[in-house]
């Protein structure tokens, strides 16, 4: 087998150097040539694919895993709850309209409706009578064999039952309730009494029996675990982070936790004093069931904690709130979490496994200790039976892996142990649809990649059943076409826009610029594949054709500026262009050019000159010649005191030639010296004199 390259823990893909292109938390790795790779080696990457029958450890690896079945909920946009039977049915809470379904073997049917929007927690009593907690009216309902239901109770006070569970020890029937956090004991007549008010907590949303007459509460707002152990005495086990412990399970003398954080608009309801009428219902909208079913994306800790207050965090979901936790064993811990339909499977000491992938998003309720696992989505309401063992396939298939560009498929190798196949298929689709290739024959060793070239490519590996496969690192190279970069933008500035003007004190709101040769030459260009380039500048007038070199070939430009000396190239109009080659990054034969080109600009470094300059009586006579113009400024200075304005015959600074004819006024007897000098619009200045008697 041959080694795949060695490379950081990522999903790699083509990244832009100019342009930042996230695919699956995926950097780019580019080898010599063009030639790139995606890498799939640590556990975000894997766990971005799709596993069907696989795992995903938090090692790093991919193994065999779990299979699993789904049974649709027809016509249910909402599953909050589940509850098993010890003949093994199973009845699940739902909305919009408050239907408890049956589960009997792979067949759903309805078993009972409560009249309400949402069943939001379930729970049997000893002698088989189902309980069903409702909202948004607070009220829990009674429900018999045969499907009969009778309401038990209306709890005071309350919108929302959260969880129910039957205390076999009191003989009464727990209620976790909001928006005023209480827990109340309900006995078979239906009479309910506060076993305990939560003062600091909106919502109580899970609890756990000791099995000795007390009980677990998971509270909202601060995040505290209550063990309440009589009628309005409890104790706080632990201060979680967070802003609410959405989920416990008790295990011997350990609770697993889950304590989340929702951002402010997520929040549960302000509590309402408790001199307060009862609350207002909530409206009767599949919004408000949806609402109350789920939460918002938040961000979920797994924690262990004694009973004793001894706390540790085994997980953290940066990405999505954990919705249900379940002991597995003394050693693992099942989290479901609520935003990707994930469910892990967590070690004591913190090592965790992604143990369960589903298409739906919120995995709301999991039974994954039975002799025959369940879990429950909430979002499109399903039900998915978990295969432990057995023959079921054991597939996992990347996210659609985005080369950027149309790409040619290299070698596909990877790092594993065991009896393991691996197929593409190509598309230019971002989602896979019948424009795509079929799935390729399977590699069962490393080989070229057998999808045709395309831009998008999907990696599909099949595990044998054996506990002993593990896949490491898959590798798949690829040449994306090479991109033409394309020139745009291409200005040519002269230096003196940077200078410090000279004030023009015949129109005090104008300056005259500083003359410079030097021209800064800028452009743009879109780069769409990231290559480096290399720039050629060339110049021609804007009357001719021929195109002159500004470089040596030997002079390789990388930067987007260059700094041309124009003193050495006649007066003009000019145009630069700009040519931006690939061939740093690119075989001569596959080499992307492109070019550019300024609009017209003037180059003017030629001082005006002051022709036929002469005395006409008390007159000065002559004309301001330049080679481009126009003319924008005429000074005289008589005996070198300060230059004094004057305008041309015509009194319009305009053109490039400027007649003039001032007077000489107040002059002494005697000789003098008269200094007639032109400013053009570049800044150029240009002088004469004569002497008078």
């Amino acid at each position: 087998m041959k080694p795949p390259m060695t490379s950081r823990s990522t999903l790699t893909r083509f990244v832009p150097l100019a342009i930042a292109l996230l695919v699956a938390s995926a950097s780019a790795v580019v080898l010599a040539s063009g030639t790139r790779q995606f890498l799939i080696d640590d556990a975000a990457t894997f766990s971005a694919g799709e596993l069907d029958g696989t795992a995903v450890i938090s090692s790093g690896a991919l193994v065999p895993g779990v299979g699993k079945q789904r049974i649709a909920l027809e016509a249910t946009p909402i599953a909050r709850c589940m509850v098993r039977a010890a003949n093994g049915d199973v009845f699940i809470g739902t909305g919009n309209d408050g239907k408890i379904l049956r589960l009997r073997g792979d067949v759903v049917t309805p078993f009972a409706q409560t009249q309400q929007l949402l069943v939001s927690a379930l729970a049997l009593g000893p002698d088989g009578t189902l309980y069903a907690g409702t909202l948004p009216n607070g009220k829990v309902f009674a429900i018999d064999a045969a499907g009969q239901s009778r309401e038990l109770v209306t709890l005071p006070d309350t919108q929302h039952v959260w969880a129910l569970h039957y205390d076999a020890t009191r003989k009464a029937l727990f209620a976790a309730t909001g928006p005023l956090g209480k827990l109340f004991t309900i006995d078979s007549a239906g009479r309910a009494e506060v076993f305990y008010d939560a003062d600091n907590a909106s919502h109580v949303l899970d609890i756990a029996l000791d099995g000795k007459g007390g009980v677990y509460a998971a509270l909202s707002d601060e995040a505290l675990l209550l063990h309440v152990t009589a009628p309005g005495r409890a104790e706080v086990v632990y201060d979680f982070p967070g802003t609410e412990l959405t989920a416990i399970a008790l295990r011997g003398g350990e609770l697993a936790v889950a304590a989340n954080t929702f951002p402010k608009a997520g929040a549960p309801p302000t509590p309402t004093p408790q001199s307060s009428p009862a609350p207002t219902p909530a409206p009767s909208t599949p919004a408000a069931v949806a609402a109350a079913a789920s939460r918002p994306s938040g961000k979920g800790e797994l924690w262990r904690v004694t009973t004793s207050g001894q706390a540790r965090k085994l997980y953290t979901s940066a990405t999505g709130h954990i919705s249900a936790v379940q002991w597995d064993d003394a050693e693992h811990v099942f989290a479901a979490l609520g935003h990707n339909g994930h469910v892990m499977r967590v070690k004591r000491d913190g090592t965790h496994a992604l143990w369960i992938d589903v298409d739906e998003r919120q995995v709301l309720a999991i039974d994954l200790t039975a002799a025959a696992p369940l879990l429950l989505t909430g979002d499109a309401g399903s039900i998915y039976r978990v295969a432990t063992s057995g023959t079921h396939d054991r597939l996992w298939t990347s996210k659609v892996l985005d080369a950027s560009f149309r790409s040619r498929w290299g070698e596909l190798t990877w790092r594993a142990r065991g009896d393991l196949s691996v197929q593409t298929r190509t598309g230019n689709t971002d989602k896979p649809d019948s424009t795509w290739s079929e799935w390729s024959a399977p590699l069962t060793g490393p080989g070229p990649v057998r999808s045709p070239a395309a831009r998008f490519l999907q990696v599909r590996c099949t595990l044998a059943g054996s506990g002993d496969t593990i896949v490491h690192a898959i590798t798949a190279h690829y040449l994306p076409d090479n991109q033409s970069a394309t020139v745009t933008a291409v200005e040519a500035r002269n230096g003196r826009s940077s200078a410090k003007p000279k004030p023009n004190a015949m129109e005090p709101n104008a300056t005259t610029p500083t003359p410079s040769a030097n021209y800064k030459v800028t452009w743009d260009v879109d780069n769409p594949d990231g290559d480096a380039l290399r720039y050629r500048l060339s110049f021609r007038q804007e009357d001719q054709d021929t195109w002159r070199a500004m470089q040596q070939e030997s002079d390789v430009l990388t930067a987007k500026e260059f700094a041309w000396d124009t003193s050495s190239v006649p007066d003009g109009y000019y145009r630069v262009r700009v040519e931006a080659s690939d061939e740093l990054a690119n075989p001569a034969a596959s080499a992307q050019r492109d070019s550019g080109e300024s609009e017209p600009f003037l180059v003017d470094n030629h001082a005006p000159q002051i022709v036929n300059l002469a005395r006409k009586n008390t007159r000065v006579v002559g004309r301001a010649v330049d080679t481009m113009g126009p003319i924008s400024k005429l000074e005289f200075a008589i005996d070198g005191k300060p230059w004094e304005l004057f305008l041309p015959s015509d009194e319009l600074l305009d053109t490039a030639s400027e007649s003039f004819d001032f007077a000489l006024a107040d002059l002494t007897p005697g000789p003098h010296i008269v200094a007639v000098r032109a400013t053009d619009s570049a800044g150029n200045v240009g002088s004469a004199e004569i002497s008078t008697r």
